[in-house]
């Protein structure tokens, strides 16, 4: 029975792991100055908000430089972000939640008002103009 017992509490350990990647070193080590790494895990922010967060957490941290702060960023942003809903989200939102071009994003809201709402990515491509390699790289951030 004491085993199984450990056995769960490892399983429950390893689900609260952070997923690898360029990045997770600096989470690791700078972050769990003050709390533990995997607080992160369950949030779904904006690259923006991210952004906010790490500013706001390292402000008095003059020992770490803006290019770790900014590999901090990207790691969170990269493995820990919000979806957003093709169909519902405003232009600004999907600016900033799909991290594209203010002109790409108006497109996409002015396509759907033309032409009714988007099922799968490949209807994203009858927008004209999209930079559809860029919509294609972030296609785990959307909803339909």
């Amino acid at each position: 029975m004491r085993l199984l017992g450990l056995v769960l509490l490892a399983g429950a350990a390893a689900a609260q792991s952070l997923p690898d990647g360029p990045g997770k070193d600096l989470v690791e080590s700078i972050c769990s100055a003050c709390h533990e790494p995997t607080r992160v895990i369950g949030k779904q922010w904006t690259k923006a908000e991210w952004q906010d967060k790490v500013l706001e957490m390292l402000q008095e941290e003059p020992d770490v430089t803006q290019a770790e702060r900014d590999k901090i960023v990207d790691y969170l942003a990269r493995n820990f972000f919000k979806k957003v809903n093709i169909n519902k989200a405003s232009a600004k939102d999907l600016e900033s939640g799909l991290e594209i071009s203010t002109r790409d994003a108006e497109a996409i809201v002015h396509d759907r008002e033309q032409n009714g709402n988007f099922k799968t990515l490949a209807d994203l491509k009858r927008v004209g103009g999209l930079d559809t390699a860029k919509i294609e790289s972030r296609k785990d951030h959307l909803e339909f």
